[in-house]
């Protein structure tokens, strides 16, 4: 495992499952209509029950679209965690960033002190692990030097040996 301390908090790194993870919320990519859609958010909802896809259904009827770059929140249903982040990462990096951000502030907004993000582009075409990391750990780390957060430790949970290592390459710069 490797990490870094920026001001109070911790980013750290690690290998494994999301949705086995113990932290007050999770981080994962959604669509405009918060159905499910993608291996890993297939995943996660499939294992949170029904419930939060019924939360995301209200949310969408709510909103009509979640936009690009924008995060909303969900109960954790029955994931180890209390929430679940659904955050609207776009095709490009500069639209990365904001989904990053805005997934920051709505876990402060709700008082989660340890929030777990996986590469969010990852299975977008183009971006690897690689070219998630250059922009979701910067990103972080600006949000924790300009904004007064709450968060003590925000983790990236990877899945493979090579996408820990893009991600600690860029951890190590920062």
């Amino acid at each position: 495992m490797n990490e870094i301390t920026i001001k109070h908090t911790v980013i750290e790194l690690f290998i494994g499952d999301l949705t086995q993870t113990d932290h007050d919320a999770i981080v994962i990519p959604s669509n405009s209509r918060l159905l499910p859609s993608g291996e890993l958010r297939c995943k996660v909802i499939r294992e949170a029950g029904p419930k939060v896809q019924v939360e995301c259904n209200v949310i969408a009827q709510k909103i009509s679209n979640v936009p690009v770059g924008s995060a909303v929140i969900t109960s954790g249903g029955n994931l180890n965690t209390r929430y679940i982040i659904h955050t609207r990462a776009g095709y490009d990096g500069k639209k990365l960033v904001f989904a990053t951000w805005n997934s920051l502030k709505t876990a402060d907004k709700h008082n989660v002190k340890s929030l777990v993000f996986p590469p969010l582009l990852k299975d977008v075409i183009g971006f690897s692990a690689e070219k998630s990391s250059q922009f979701m750990l910067p990103t972080i780390k600006k949000y924790l030097i300009e904004k007064n957060s709450n968060i003590k430790n925000i983790s990236v949970c990877l899945e493979t040996l090579p996408d820990y290592k893009a991600f600690e390459k860029v951890l190590d710069t920062l």
